[in-house]
């Protein structure tokens, strides 16, 4: 049987978090990026930072790296507080969404330049370049440059280069944004089984909803500098946390209703669209009359020429548009 606590930690609360943010804000002037934001991030995760463009999220990861300063608030990895360590000191390496490889360079020659930059003997950086390359299964392209190479092979160089240096924290923003759809699905299974395989954490940032959902041991939802929800993927997309998060994970359909009450059939909500009752099995915090938002995902829908027996949950249209 396996234990829970080593494959959901955060519900065991005898884990201690490996990355801990504590009330912590980022202002540019008379701009809040991150407004008192705190979260705990576990070690093993891969945790995914996911919201629009200019929620924060970009912002709270480079504070994590130590490109930018906090406001106010701490950031502790392993438990040391890390206000006054450097980048280059801390146990944290990041993926650039542009990858930054250096053009001069052979794909080996990148991928040794930080172990190079820490002055280690070269039998040890020889055997640290082969175990990147096999990893990322580059070996055959080690002599050839990154113009030579495609968007997936130079995002796996880039992705060997952070990982070489054996960091316990790997930082990674948009790190398939560049690729097309069928070569970034099928990265992101390349980056579970390697963090699978590392064991390192991964904090991603992505505005990708099935990105993350795909990847994710859990996901943290920003808005305007903070956090609406963190849980699951199934966790977000089965019970999201209020009407945002459900229109930003997923398809759904979304109709505004009156909460009725409670019966054995669950609970009631009078829909404005139908004017009729619709039930729902997820129990509501409400007062009676309340006006509530309810979303009904589309594989959650039935459509037939008949109208079945049972009269619950049933409308009648009409199908206007179809779509391949």
């Amino acid at each position: 049987m396996t234990d829970s606590s080593s494959t959901h930690p955060w519900q065991d609360p005898d884990q201690k978090p490996y990355i801990r943010i504590e009330n912590v804000t980022k202002k540019f002037g008379d701009f809040t990026a991150i407004d008192n934001l705190s979260l705990d991030i576990y070690k093993s995760e891969f945790f995914s930072l996911l919201g629009p463009s200019g929620c924060g999220k970009t912002t709270l990861l480079r504070m994590l790296a130590g490109f930018e300063n906090v406001t106010d608030g701490r950031i502790l990895v392993d438990g040391e507080d890390m206000s006054d360590i450097p980048p280059h000191l801390r146990p944290i390496n990041m993926m650039f969404q542009s990858y930054a490889l250096f053009p001069h360079m052979t794909v080996e020659k990148n991928i040794a330049f930080g172990l190079k930059q820490d002055k280690l003997p070269d039998d040890v950086i020889n055997q640290r370049v082969e175990e990147m390359l096999e990893l990322v299964e580059l070996t055959k392209f080690a002599k050839r440059k990154p113009n030579q190479l495609s968007g997936g092979q130079s995002q796996r160089v880039a992705l060997a280069r952070s990982l070489a240096k054996s960091p316990k924290l790997l930082l990674l923003d948009e790190p398939l944004g560049a690729l097309d759809k069928r070569l970034r699905e099928q990265t992101q299974f390349e980056l579970m089984d390697i963090q699978e395989k590392l064991e390192v954490t991964f904090v991603i940032v992505t505005h990708d909803q099935e990105e993350a959902m795909t990847v994710s041991s859990r996901i943290g939802v920003m808005e305007s500098g903070n956090l609406i929800q963190v849980a699951t993927p199934t966790e977000i997309y089965e019970a999201p946390v209020n009407k945002d998060v459900a229109d930003f994970i997923g398809d759904v359909n979304l109709l505004k209703g009156i909460y009725k009450g409670k019966d054995k059939e669950g609970t009631q909500l009078l829909s404005e669209d139908s004017n009729s009752i619709v039930y729902a099995t997820q129990e509501v915090e409400a007062e009676l009359e309340d006006t509530i938002w309810f979303a009904i995902r589309p594989e959650k829908l039935e459509i037939s020429k008949r109208k079945p027996s049972n009269d619950i949950n049933v409308l009648q249209g009409v199908i206007e548009d179809a779509e391949f």
